[in-house]
Formats: C-alpha cells, sequence, structure tokens
C-alpha cells in the first residue's frame, strides 16, 4: 500500500477497533477523565505523603513515566514507577500509591497492590473494573472509574489525568489547571492537524509513518520526551505490529553510539527518529545536534520533531499525539489491523495454564 493510500478510506476498513477514528475523541476524554479525577474524595490529607509509588504495567504504567518526565524538574517529594510483581522495602504507611491498571485485571498490578494494602500504604486505583475496581474498593480503596471497553494503550489519557489531578491534589507537583488546560490544547491541536481526513502533504503523520514502513525505527528522546520516545516505540510494536527501539540522551552517547559503527546491511533499513523540546538543557540540545552529525552516516535517514507547548506536560502531549497517529496509519501501510495485540494474548493464555505463580514441570 502506498503513502498516498492512507487518503482514501479502504485504508481505514482494516482497523478493527477504529483507533484511528477514536483518536477523535481525544479531547472529550481528556476532559471526561479530568472530570472524573477531581470528584473522587481522597480521604488523606497531602500532609500524610511522603512519597509515592505509580504502579502499572504497559499503556497504564507509560502515564506514570509521562508524568513524571513532564514534573521532573518540580516534584515536592521521590516518585516512582513500578514495574513489577513486588514492591520495594521502602514503601509504607507514608507511601501513597496509585495502581494504574486499565483492566483492573494485570497480575503485577494486582499483586503489588495486595502488598501495599498489607502495608497500609494510602493506595488509589485508577481502573475500569476488574479485581482492581471492585475487591479493593471493599478494602477501602478510592477508585477513579474509567469506562470500560478500550485498548489500554488508547486509554493514556484517561489514564494520565488522574494521575496529574490526584498528585496536584496531594501536593506532590504544583496546581495543575493551568499545565492541564496547555495539555488539552495540545491534544485537541493533535487531533486537528493528524487526522484522518487531513491530506498526506500537510499531515506530518501520514508522512513519517510512509518513510518509516519497510525500516527499523530507533526513537530518542531526553528529559521531559524520554517516556515519550518509550510511548512512540510500544506505539510502533502494538499499533504496527513492528519493531522498534528506543533510547535516551545523554546516556546513549555513554555507549549505544557506539554500534552504529557496525551497522553493516542493518544500516540503509534503520531510521532514527529524535524528539526534541525546545527547553531541554542547553548541554542536551548539543548532544543532540553533535550525535545525530555522528549517527547519520550510519542509518538510512534521520527525523526530527520538536515538541510545541507552553508547558512541558503540554509539550509531552504534542509528540505523544504525533507518535500515536503516526504509528497507526504505519501499520495501515503495512496492511495488518492495528487494534488486536495477538502475542500478547498468547502469552497470557500459557501463563494461564500452569495458574498463578506455579512453574511448568520440565518435561
Amino acid at each position: 500500500m502506498s503513502g498516498a493510500a492512507l487518503d482514501g478510506g479502504e485504508a481505514y476498513a482494516r482497523d478493527s477497533l477504529g483507533l484511528v477514528a477514536d483518536m477523535a475523541r481525544s479531547v472529550d476524554a481528556f476532559d471526561e477523565a479530568r472530570r472524573g479525577a477531581e470528584a473522587v474524595d481522597l480521604v488523606w490529607p497531602p500532609e500524610a505523603v511522603r512519597n509515592v509509588a505509580i504502579c502499572g504495567m504497559g499503556g497504564s504504567a507509560i502515564a506514570g513515566d509521562l508524568v513524571v518526565g513532564a514534573y521532573r524538574e518540580r516534584l515536592r517529594m521521590p516518585v516512582s514507577v513500578l514495574r513489577d510483581y513486588y514492591v520495594p522495602g521502602w514503601l509504607g504507611e507514608d507511601t501513597l500509591v496509585i495502581l494504574s491498571s486499565y483492566s483492573g485485571e494485570t497480575e503485577e498490578t494486582l499483586t503489588a497492590a495486595s502488598q501495599a494494602v498489607e502495608r497500609n500504604a494510602l493506595c488509589v486505583a485508577i481502573t475500569s473494573g476488574g479485581k482492581l475496581g471492585s475487591f479493593y474498593r471493599e478494602q477501602g480503596v478510592p477508585v477513579i472509574d474509567l469506562p470500560p471497553g478500550l485498548q489500554p494503550r488508547a486509554a493514556l489519557l484517561r489514564l494520565l489525568v488522574p494521575l496529574v489531578v490526584v498528585l496536584s491534589r496531594f501536593g506532590v507537583v504544583p496546581p495543575a489547571a493551568a499545565e492541564l488546560d496547555d495539555a488539552r490544547d495540545a491534544v485537541e491541536r493533535g487531533v486537528e492537524a493528524l487526522g484522518p481526513g487531513v491530506p498526506q502533504e500537510v499531515n506530518p503523520a501520514k508522512a513519517l509513518a510512509a518513510q518509516l514502513l519497510g525500516t527499523l525505527p530507533v526513537i530518542w528522546g531526553a528529559e521531559g520526551t524520554a517516556a515519550v520516545a518509550q510511548r512512540w516505540k510500544g506505539q510502533v510494536n502494538e499499533n504496527a505490529k513492528a519493531p522498534a527501539y528506543w533510547g535516551v540522551l545523554p546516556e546513549v552517547d555513554h555507549n549505544e553510539i557506539c554500534g552504529f559503527e557496525g551497522m553493516g546491511a542493518l544500516g540503509p533499513e534503520t531510521r532514527l527518529v529524535l524528539l526534541r523540546d525546545p527547553r531541554h538543557h542547553r548541554q542536551v540540545i548539543r548532544r543532540f545536534d553533535l550525535t545525530r552529525e555522528l549517527v547519520a552516516p550510519h542509518v538510512g535517514g534521520v527525523h526530527e520533531i520538536e515538541a510545541e507547548g507552553r508547558t512541558p506536560l503540554g509539550r509531552a502531549l504534542d509528540l505523544v499525539m504525533a507518535g500515536d497517529y503516526t504509528s497507526l496509519y504505519l501499520g495501515l501501510l503495512r496492511g495488518v489491523d492495528p487494534g488486536p495485540v495477538e502475542m500478547i494474548g498468547r502469552l497470557k493464555g500459557r501463563l494461564a495454564e500452569t495458574g498463578y505463580g506455579r512453574a511448568q514441570a520440565t518435561r
């Protein structure tokens, strides 16, 4: 399929879950999530919180990474994103634990939840249901309810916005009203500029998807765009059913750049995508420029995208929208349905065969 085919209706017939079309509801999702989080009764005073743990996996965890990245210089206490069955030893009665699981059935998050409740931590759940929404509500955990029926990766705004609201209400981050307004503006701009009705010649996401078709994307970010690079990578994996990799400056300058000298035949098939923020530290800006200069001869192309927005959260979501649309269009160009994630389903089925916590006997 050619890139130009994205301007015709036949390409979108393959999108069985309507993920591309549903992007048009992103602003509504943002507003609904904000209202829902502001209405939930949080029973503890802000002074009860000394540190924060955000527990989640996949699309439910990346919301935490994005928020921590956007507020990294303004966090008023330690905040960690935990992707594990176990919680760390420091988690206790003065820890705000935000349990983020869209389905409410993520086994790693449920295991972490049981430990957090046992330690009398200050737990808040963000979920559409499942055990997290029922059992833990009965245990006295405040629950921010999300609408069911979405793919977790398509529920990012519904997961991210409540995180910002909750952290702001507890004083972990500064009052967030203005930053949320800017983030909403970024989402609205993304829908208007990148949606399926915008022709490819003036649609950066469609154009980039056509350039990435048949290549191996390597996506780099830094500071507030680091988690955005991870989001881009995951979206290419799930929506386009294609490999992609991500890295973070300045760390890649201490190891990964050496590997480009040995790219060989893979080099021409690789595309480097740089996610930049005009407010990066001046040395990070220099590193982007110099690293591109060194790596460009070893890859088939380099694409730079600079964030727009008045605030760090707004700029992060500006890039998130670009990545989400690009990955969806890339999937359609590859001839795949962006919705189903069959490999994940097969893995969960295999895990269920042996039961939780039991290893399969060696034959």
